[in-house]
């Protein structure tokens, strides 16, 4: 099953791969595309899209933002 990537910093599901070059001695960096994020890092949240939709969608209904 495919899963989603999430930015760990902003919480979208907008990475990609930052560097071309990966491999024994660097680890895999990702940069969050999101214009008010920009974290660029190693670590990532990875969770089903089912989860990922029903979370977007418990926030969407939120008016008390924290």
């Amino acid at each position: 099953m495919a899963r989603i990537r999430i930015c760990p910093k902003c919480k979208n599901a907008t990475l990609k791969n930052a560097v071309n070059v990966s491999g024994w001695l660097t680890p895999n960096m990702f940069e969050c595309i999101s214009p008010s994020c920009n974290y660029i890092g190693p670590l990532f949240i990875e969770i089903d899209p089912k989860d990922y939709k029903e979370d977007n969608n418990s926030h969407e209904g939120d008016t008390n933002n924290e």
